[in-house]
């Protein structure tokens, strides 16, 4: 009987290990922390050099040169990020975590659900509350998606943005500072910080929004053990505010 009852707690366990998230990575928290600043401050200089070019050739719409800065960024952090997490003999896939998640398809449309109803309803509070800082923090990309280049915005927003922030925040650097002293809570707290930090200029509550939803996208990876579902999620957020920006009459002045 006693053999019994411990190999049903053997069993238990290892299904709680199957869906407890595992940090794979051989990357020392300070290493890869280093390696994400090398990485952005890669990213910016290349994204600076390339619009030099597009001033000499006269593309001097200032909504080309961002829309095109950004690219450039985004293709070099992924890069820098992709080839860093192979560097040290790891799995690239099993490192970034981008497996399917534990708990099937159902995942996406629980963590998208959920994700509108909190946040959903922080955004309506906000922009009854204070709607001029919503404006404030959404003119830059309203005023990009009414340009002449807005299919590029549109890709740069919803597909390169999720892809590039969740592969070096919760893809490379999360489990890294999770195989330290501070644990997966601790991760998830830093690495939002590091995630706001990418967004200064937006309005305190903005940041503040930021910081809770990359909390929340921590939560879906160690939830799920997958990356995808918080790409997922991240590019449907992004997608929502898109289409919010072409619903809501915010009047900006849109590059030509």
């Amino acid at each position: 009987m006693n053999g019994i009852e411990a190999d049903d707690l053997d069993d238990r366990a290892g299904q709680f290990e199957r869906f407890a998230y595992r940090a794979r990575t051989r990357w020392s928290w300070w290493r890869a922390s280093v390696l994400v600043v090398v990485a952005l401050f890669a990213a910016t200089l290349f994204a600076q050099v390339v619009i030099m070019p597009l001033q000499a050739a006269g593309i001097d719409a200032v909504h080309w040169q961002v829309l095109v800065a950004l690219t450039v960024s985004q293709v070099t952090c992924i890069a820098v990020i992709w080839w860093a997490a192979g560097l040290l003999g790891d799995h690239r896939a099993q490192l970034l975590a981008l497996g399917p998640p534990l708990q099937g398809r159902r995942s996406y449309v629980l963590a998208y659900l959920v994700m509108v109803l909190i946040f959903g309803s922080l955004s309506a509070l906000m922009w009854v509350l204070e709607p001029d800082r919503v404006i404030g923090d959404l003119m830059v990309y309203a005023g990009l998606i009414r340009s002449s280049a807005w299919w590029l915005a549109v890709l740069v927003i919803v597909v390169g943005a999720p892809v590039m922030e969740e592969l070096m925040f919760r893809g490379f650097l999360f489990p890294a500072l999770a195989r330290s002293r501070l644990g997966t809570a601790g991760a998830a707290v830093v690495t939002s910080l590091g995630w706001a930090v990418l967004h200064v200029g937006y309005s305190v509550e903005g940041l503040v929004e930021v910081f809770l939803v990359g909390l929340y996208f921590s939560a879906i990876l160690v939830k799920t053990d997958s990356l995808r579902v918080p790409m997922f999620c991240h590019a449907a957020y992004n997608l929502s505010a898109l289409i919010m920006l072409l619903v809501v009459d915010i009047r900006v002045a849109a590059p030509a």
